[in-house]
């Protein structure tokens, strides 16, 4: 063979390897291909289960349905409840953990026990609205529709929002029907409840409340001086307990009747930290430290005491006489006492249903 024709040999077989290797990495593509295709179906087939099992509903009340992502979003408030605003999906020795210790109760059961409850509200607040003829109007639509957005924007941005519902398996109508029913539940209370309204407290609950409040109620402030760790009530060290001790004592020798209280307590009492006056303390028997409550109860109104040592460090307490503002808190009290008794009545009196498929929803 000549020169020439093993060389056009040569070309034509390395033409053919060409188109061989060419050949492969085409197949190699489309499978490829084909493959990511068969995944896209795939993982489109499950967005599309999880959906429609996202919409299936699983309890009612009332005739109102609540769905499995209802449920969700209803969970994660009794998360928050129970841990923080961040907490998404918790681990099995979390959920095991014992959160209520009198009645034996873990994590899991809590929240199980906690969502069902809300939902339950949820439908008992539909049900009093419907009945009295309240409903939000635009202007509370588009309150809700600022706040969203403000929640959006403290996430950082839509896509956040979304991972924030893929992360707790729900979805962005559960997000706005959760945040309808709470804004419900305020203008039902202002509505009928609050002061001066048809189910406002009678002048005979006042009058209870009252005597209650000036029989049993004390008044009091106090600049306090913390020496332990107050979870381990173990001495941070005996160098700052003796500095605590000595500051206490040069603050009482210039405290009098006349001082600016508010004022020290603010710029020296390690419980008043970032916040603002006023700092009153009101309190019944049996909600202070002992050795507290002796020392107030020796106290004359708007006297100073002498600096108390307690397990937790040193105070200087000045008792204060009884005054109309906390009154006002309790008789407020009062109010949503009756508001959540006539929400316990109502879901009662509610036809609930509760589907099979409620009682095997994660809570993880």
């Amino acid at each position: 063979m000549s020169k020439k024709n093993k060389e056009n040999k040569k070309e034509i077989e390395n033409n053919e390897s060409k188109i061989k290797r060419l050949f492969t990495k085409k197949k190699i593509i489309l499978y490829i291909a084909i493959l990511l295709i068969i995944c896209l179906i795939v993982l489109a087939t499950l967005l599309l289960i999880n959906r429609i099992s996202g919409k299936s509903e699983v309890i009612s009340v009332n005739g109102i349905s609540y769905t499995k992502d209802d449920y969700m979003m209803y969970l994660r408030l009794s998360k928050t409840s129970l841990f923080d605003e961040n907490t998404t999906r918790l681990p099995r020795a979390t959920l095991n953990t014992i959160v209520d210790v009198e009645n034996n109760i873990n994590a899991e059961t809590y929240l199980r026990n906690k969502t069902e409850e809300n939902l339950k509200i949820a439908g008992a607040i539909e049900k009093i609205a419907a009945d009295n003829g309240i409903a939000l109007d635009d202007k509370a639509y588009a309150e809700l529709e600022a706040d969203k957005l403000a929640y959006i924007e403290k996430l950082g941005g839509k896509f956040e929002f979304y991972k924030f519902l893929y992360d707790n398996r729900t979805s962005e109508e559960a997000y706005d029907k959760i945040a309808r029913v709470d804004k419900l539940y305020k203008l039902v209370y202002d509505t009928l409840y609050a002061e001066g309204k048809s189910k406002d407290i009678t002048q005979k609950d006042k009058e209870r409340v009252k005597s209650t409040y000036q029989n049993q109620y004390k008044k009091a402030r106090q600049i306090f001086l913390i020496t332990v760790d107050t979870e381990t009530k173990k001495e941070i060290s005996p160098t700052i307990t003796e500095q605590k001790k000595r500051l206490a004592e040069a603050l009482r020798a210039e405290l009098n009747e006349e001082s600016d209280f508010n004022e020290y307590i603010k710029k020296y009492s390690d419980d008043a930290a970032g916040k603002e006056p006023p700092y009153d303390m009101y309190f019944k028997s049996g909600q202070l430290l002992k050795i507290l409550e002796e020392t107030i109860d020796d106290l004359k109104e708007n006297e100073i005491s002498q600096v108390v040592k307690s397990e937790y460090g040193y105070h200087i307490i000045r008792r204060d006489p009884l005054d109309d503002e906390y009154l006002e808190e309790m008789y407020e009290s009062e109010r949503e006492n009756n508001f959540l008794t006539a929400i316990s009545n109502e879901i009662k009196d509610s036809k609930i249903i509760i589907q099979d498929s409620f009682t095997t929803l994660r809570v993880d």
